[in-house]
């Protein structure tokens, strides 16, 4: 994969990736607490939107609305207004023990992923006498912690990973617990939707990639020893032709997404990066990760 440009400027890994409010910005958020927006194509150097108390662990924008959630270690929530950079709630201990991932749902929601076995859902209707943003929902799923979060593609069902190792599936009505698939030995990690088929795709600490059928008779099709350690994100490009994983092991790799195929990596080798790789995002075309080196780098991939 060639290397695009590279983006310093956190003093403390990076956590966070997700697209900014315009489709020529993203933003990042990490360790040092500061959530910064960058250019994609511009000069390196971003701009502070906003510096937390914590370590910020997830990331939301919600640009219709013009604002800006994020989650920290210690379980709070900020929202946060894009246009002003004004802080108009902050939510303190939702999810006592982290924020691991924050994901839009349909009809003015989003939901929160916690350290506390729980998903929490938000609403942020706005109107007379009615708060900003508001909790809706509060669903425990279980004692360990729950990470990522998958919408799919007709909203209807919300993916859930665990570190007790399944990946439930709950409906985006009730939220109640559609179906749960075995997931990852030791815990599931990262998940998403397949964008053009009815596949899951999850990873997690075994290092594992496995691909799942959906409907009544959901089930594993596809198991592969993806990275030598756990799989901290997936990330699906937006016509499902390609898929990438971030690492533990310091890489990130790239996958067919006919098949699952490996079509290549980055790591120290090639000038990619020298620690953990915690998020990866697509970008149209441009794929950008970030790590415990506290540097964001944006490739082309050459498939």
């Amino acid at each position: 994969m060639e290397v695009h440009h590279s983006y310093e400027g956190h003093r403390s890994p990076v956590y966070a990736l997700v697209a900014g409010p315009s489709g020529d910005t993203f933003l990042s958020a990490g360790g040092d607490g500061v959530v910064a927006s960058w250019p994609v194509h511009g000069p390196s150097s971003g701009t502070a939107l906003a510096k937390l108390e914590q370590a910020v662990f997830a990331l939301l924008v919600l640009a219709d609305q013009g604002l800006l959630v994020a989650g920290t270690e210690g379980g709070d929530l900020h929202v946060i207004d894009l246009h002003d950079r004004r802080e108009l709630h902050c939510f303190r201990g939702v999810h006592h023990r982290g924020v691991f991932d924050l994901i839009a749902l349909a009809t003015n929601r989003f939901a929160a992923s916690g350290g506390d076995g729980s998903v929490s859902i938000w609403n942020t209707t706005s109107g007379p006498d009615v708060p900003r943003c508001r909790l809706e929902r509060h669903i425990p799923l279980g004692e360990e912690k729950l990470r990522g979060l998958a919408l799919a593609r007709d909203g209807a069902y919300l993916a859930v990973t665990g570190g007790d190792g399944p990946v439930r599936l709950l409906d985006t009505g009730l939220f109640n617990e559609h179906s749960t698939l075995a997931g990852h030995a030791g815990g599931s990690l990262a998940v998403a939707f397949h964008p053009a088929k009815p596949l899951l795709i999850s990873g997690g600490k075994d290092g594992h990639l496995r691909a799942w059928t959906l409907g009544a008779d959901a089930h594993e099709l596809l198991a592969l020893p993806a990275h030598r350690s756990a799989i901290y994100r997936i990330a699906c490009r937006h016509d499902g032709a390609l898929i990438a994983t971030a690492g533990r092991d310091k890489t990130v790799k790239l996958w067919d997404g006919r098949d699952l195929a490996p079509l290549g990596r980055h790591d120290k080798q090639v000038g990619g990066h020298t620690h953990s790789v915690n998020a990866v995002l697509w970008m149209d075309d441009l794929l950008l990760s970030a790590g415990d080196d506290r540097v964001i780098r944006a490739f082309k991939p050459s498939v």
